[in-house]
């Protein structure tokens, strides 16, 4: 039986969305139609409600049989830019296209995936998470500190990158950022930045592991890049110098 669910409109000006969640699916996306709406199901757990511009779901814990991740969806118009607060438990985040300000998710376990949406600041942190960002653009600061899981990074950009990961495999693809750090315990780190290897200072180091290249400080170089992981190999390429070599 499809679950029944409940539509609520805001009229009023948001400058804040704060989630608190419990087993959900949540979905942030662009309104077609220009107004911020918030679609979730008609069930006594969840509740949305708005005052001094801010947008609030909660979503409490159900009964222990029910297992499936209740669908919450949020439509954001343009001209709204909210700063995003999540929060919760056996989480899935669907955040896409869209201008944001700050956001703000911790998670204790899930799956988060930012595509295509422009922030002021990025935060992400938890236990056991899966995070990916594609096209993504963060105007500031971009952080990821998660205990598990695997971090991959594909056509995004920051002013600043930093990604910690106890236990995990961090990959980044043509990351644009003249300034990052990576760190992980165990797993390996894979990167390709925009750019020649001439742009970048670089520090490099596995206690366990191999590295493709050597430290450097070449002069004139605006960018630096950091990795390292106690257990694990790093690999660091340039699209410029690539480019090179195939033309």
């Amino acid at each position: 039986m499809k679950e029944k669910t409940m539509n609520f409109s805001v009229d009023t000006d948001v400058n804040s969305i704060e989630c608190d969640l419990y087993c959900a699916r949540l979905i942030l996306a662009a309104a077609d139609d220009g107004k911020l709406t918030v679609e979730y199901p008609d069930c006594k757990n969840v509740n949305a409600g708005c005052g001094d511009g801010t947008l609030i779901i909660n979503q409490r814990k159900r009964a222990f049989f029910a297992h499936k991740k209740q669908l919450i969806k949020i439509c954001v118009p343009e001209h709204t830019v909210p700063a995003l607060q999540i929060s919760g438990r056996h989480l899935a985040v669907e955040i896409s296209d869209g201008i944001y300000g700050e956001l703000s998710i911790t998670a204790d376990d899930g799956e988060i995936s930012l595509s295509g949406g422009s922030f002021g600041e990025a935060e992400i942190a938890g236990g056991d998470l899966s995070v990916y960002l594609g096209g993504v653009t963060v105007k500031g600061n971009l952080v990821v500190q998660i205990d598990r899981g695997n971090v991959l990074a594909e056509n995004t950009f920051a002013t600043r990158c930093e990604c910690r990961a106890t236990r995990g495999n961090i990959g980044l693809v043509s990351l644009n950022c003249k300034d990052s750090s990576f760190d992980t315990q165990k797993g390996n780190i894979t990167a390709s930045l925009s750019g020649s290897a001439d742009d970048f200072n670089t520090d490099l180091f596995t206690n366990e592991g191999t590295m493709n290249r050597e430290n450097q400080k070449p002069d004139g170089a605006e960018g630096s890049f950091h990795a390292y992981t106690k257990k694990g190999n790093i690999v660091l390429d340039f699209e410029k110098d690539g480019q090179k070599e195939n033309a």
